[in-house]
């Protein structure tokens, strides 16, 4: 007999049970995230996650170092923002992380080959060389065969 899977629906809606303290949670994320956007610049703004908020301290991610450093100057007046809230009395510090899924794509991203020159092109190339008159070019050729392998 084939299962049949249960409407998304029904697990979304707040009188589930399981699913009523989660989507609570995302809701007060939400207001945090739409006061942050309010009160910051839009461009800072859209590079920040609201993660959590956990023990009166909000969680922001970030997407880059350069971000997180123009954030950290912001803090007092983030805290100070939410005082016009009822939040106000959750938030009582932030941290900010670097969002390690961006972190990780940066770091994945494929390697420049370096192009090698062989011995054989490179005394081609002094062969060559020696026609030209440019002595700015002709030392910046000889440079560049001395790293032949």
């Amino acid at each position: 007999m084939k299962k049949h899977p249960a409407p998304l629906a029904k697990f979304l809606s707040s009188k589930s049970k399981n699913m009523a303290p989660l989507i609570a949670e995302a809701k007060r994320l939400m207001q945090i995230k739409i006061i942050l956007n309010q009160s910051l610049d839009h461009e800072l703004s859209k590079h920040i996650q609201v993660s959590r908020l956990e023990n009166n301290q909000l969680r922001l991610m970030v997407d880059s170092p350069a971000w997180a450093t123009r954030l950290r100057y912001k803090q007092a007046d983030i805290i100070n923002c939410f005082q016009n809230y009822a939040i106000s009395k959750i938030v009582k510090s932030i941290h900010i992380k670097i969002s390690p899924d961006d972190v990780a794509q940066k770091k994945n991203k494929p390697k420049i080959n370096n192009i090698s020159l062989s011995v054989e092109s490179a005394d081609q190339m002094l062969e060559e060389i020696e026609a030209i008159s440019d002595s700015s070019l002709k030392d910046a050729l000889t440079r560049i065969t001395r790293h032949a392998k």
